[in-house]
Order: C-alpha cells, then structure tokens, then sequence
C-alpha cells in the first residue's frame, strides 16, 4: 500500500457538489487518477465497486479489500499487466490511466472524487491509516427535490429503504439523505477527524473560508497562497434553496425534525 503521500476520499450523495469541492482540491496539487469522466468521476473507482448486487450478495471483506489494494496500485503505478490480469475490465481505461501519480509530476498526494465512494467510507478508511475521507452534503430538502436519486435506488437496501413505502419519492429521497446522515454520525465516532463533513451551502457562499477550515482540519501539505484561485470556479448552484417554494407536507414531522437536528432549517422563510 502507499505510505508516502496523503490520501483523500470526497463522496456523498449524488448532487451534493462533491465536484466543486474535488476541483478545489485538485487545483491544490492532489492528483485525481486519469480516467475521469464529465462530472470528474474517478471511473476505475466506479469500475470496481458500483456493483450493487455484488455487495448486496454478501461481498466478503476479503474480497474488498482486494480490489482496494487493486485500486491503490493503479492509482500509485498505473495499469500494468498484473492489474490487467487481476481485472481484465481495466483495459478500456489504460489509455488514461496506463500512468498513476508516479508519472503525473509533483503532487501533493492522490484523490478520489466518487460520490457512492461513501458506501465503502469505513473500508477505505481501514484500509489506508493516511487516508482521509471528505463527506459532502447541503440542505437535506435540496437533496429531497433532486433529479438525481440513483443512489437511493441503487444502494436503498443498505438502509432497510424501500422507496415505494413512501407517499411522494421526495420523502423516499430525504428519508435516504437521514439514514445515511445517522450512518455518518456513527463512523464519525469511530474515525473521529478523519472523516470531514463538509457542508456544500457553507463552501459555496465562502468558498476559501471553507476550504481553509478544511486544510487546517486535516493537515494538508498544500500552499495556502493558492487557496483563492483554487476556489475561482466555485459557484453557488442555481438549484440552491429550491425547497423553499415546494411546501414540505409531503414529509413527516419526524423527518423534519431530524433535519432540524442535524442543524438544517426547515423555516421555508429562514435565509440564513
């Protein structure tokens, strides 16, 4: 395994803007892997682990951790035969990632930008003791009204979700966004600051604020004077807020609560 560099993790739900976040990191000398896709994606990630029913099939420890390691090497060395042997599936990316950091020139460590990364939170934090994981998330009722639901979808079961007990798919939608929430909550007792919850709302309205709270927390090995520019392209998502002109009858009071717990406000009023 890598001992030499940092190692960082950025997931959440889809939508939650793990790729403004990842592209300030990046701009900060964290290299993200070659085979990327729109969103900036790391595909090799998805390539080995967004395999529901594999997981779903009683997936052993063993077995994950294998392709953790699998997934180490192709990020440190590149796509060599081993890996290719390993996984014969790697070859349509070997033109992108034939390189891993070895060859991609000074950096400050590696990255990985995949939101259903954080199904795998607790597997990769034990398996890399230098990693860090950054958990993104905003408003859960922005989330709730979000098009983007593959997740509840694909990995519900994890959650004992069943979407269609719900009486709107909003409902369903927040009610993954609490069960995750609560799962997060609990790691974040066993991990303590290796895990970095980061609150997309707050980053997008301050983003240099926020991304030096971040730097400082984890102890990153970036130049803080490159901060400002590695936030120049974080915006504000038009998307910000939609909740507030949906009425919330469609949730319980008990998932309202919850949100207000997690020091979200639920007050269609409330700006701050």
């Amino acid at each position: 395994m890598s001992v030499h560099h940092p190692i960082l993790f950025i997931g959440g739900l889809g939508g939650s803007g793990t790729r403004a976040v990842a592209g300030a990191l990046s701009a900060l000398g964290f290299y993200p892997g070659g085979s990327l896709n729109g969103a900036n994606d790391n595909l090799i990630f998805t390539e080995l682990f967004k395999h529901p029913d594999w997981l779903r099939s009683g997936a052993p420890k063993s077995e994950i951790d294998a392709r953790l390691g699998l997934f180490d090497k192709v990020m440190t060395r590149g796509i060599g035969l081993r890996a290719l042997l390993a996984w014969p599936g790697l070859v349509r990316h070997l033109q992108h990632q034939w390189r891993g950091l070895a060859g991609a020139g000074p950096a400050a460590g590696w990255m990985t930008k995949e939101p259903n990364c954080h199904i795998f939170l607790e597997a990769i934090l034990e398996h890399w003791p230098q990693a860090v994981f950054v958990y993104v998330t905003r408003h859960p009722l922005d989330m709730a009204f979000s098009n983007n639901k593959a997740q509840m979808s694909n990995w519900g079961w994890m959650f004992d979700l069943d979407p269609e007990s719900f009486g709107s798919p909003e409902a369903a939608q927040l009610e993954y966004w609490i069960r995750t929430q609560r799962r997060l909550d609990r790691l974040r007792e066993t991990f303590g600051t290796r895990l970095y919850p980061l609150n997309f709302d707050r980053f997008a309205g301050d983003p240099v604020n926020e991304l030096t709270a971040l730097v400082d927390a984890l102890s990153l090995p970036v130049d803080r004077t490159r901060l400002p520019e590695a936030c120049s392209g974080v915006v504000r998502p038009e998307t910000t807020g939609r909740w507030r002109s949906q009425g919330l009858s469609r949730f319980s009071a008990d998932q309202l609560a919850f949100c207000e717990s997690a020091g979200w406000s639920v007050d269609p009023n409330d700006r701050v």
